[in-house]
């Protein structure tokens, strides 16, 4: 039995991370039974100066990409590109970007049988639905959806901070590896993938390990 393992530099935020999350996922569906991988997801903010209520995500988006022309046409990459995985983004419902320490916090908080699925809902939650996942009292509702506990405690376990040092630490080991984009994935500590990747590709760089 030979073992993969997978980090993730990851931002909750970020629609390539929710597409590259779905493609790795995919391909891991795909390993032979000989393989056996243990997936690590690290904290990434894109956006770590952002304050904690959140900020205009159009107004944002604008001032990134230089206009509204631009704004337009990213929104419509992330649509297409979402097709591809069978993705939804309903970015004109989107009204906040967030700050997303709070559900790094939440993931790294999460037992690992659940954590996939609640990165998936935080996903959703933002991209399809418009959720500011930046608000505490929308993520405890997502934790407590995929049998995290009770909101009050959840909400108490983050508001003091618990989980944070996770997040502190992904950012700065993300930092040391030179990230400076993501999704980015570390693959046995030695190969690197940068991007947006393929199942196929995922695939192809497995059997080669």
């Amino acid at each position: 039995m030979s073992e993969l393992l997978i980090d993730v530099y990851m931002d909750t935020s970020c629609p390539w991370c929710r597409m590259g999350t779905t493609s790795l996922l995919t391909a891991l569906k795909q390993l032979p039974e000989d393989k056996k991988a243990t997936v690590r997801w690290n904290a990434f903010q894109i956006n770590p100066g952002i304050r904690p209520e959140g900020e205009d995500y159009r107004q944002v988006m604008i001032g990134r990409l230089g206009g509204v022309p631009q704004f337009e046409a990213r929104k419509q990459q992330y649509h297409e590109n979402g097709n591809r995985f069978g993705l939804k983004y309903n970015m004109d419902i989107v009204q906040y970007t967030p700050n997303t320490t709070l559900s790094h916090q939440l993931i790294s908080m999460a037992p690992e049988h659940v954590k996939v699925q609640l990165i998936e809902k935080i996903y959703t939650a933002y991209f399809e639905e418009g959720v500011n996942i930046g608000d505490v009292d929308e993520l405890v509702k997502i934790g407590s959806s995929v049998g995290m506990g009770e909101a009050a405690e959840l909400k108490e376990r983050l508001l003091q901070g618990e989980g944070l040092d996770k997040v502190e630490l992904g950012q700065h080991t993300a930092q040391k590896l030179g990230v400076r984009g993501v999704p980015f994935f570390v693959i046995n500590e030695e190969f690197s993938l940068s991007g947006l990747q393929s199942p196929a590709e995922f695939v192809k760089l497995f059997e080669q390990l």
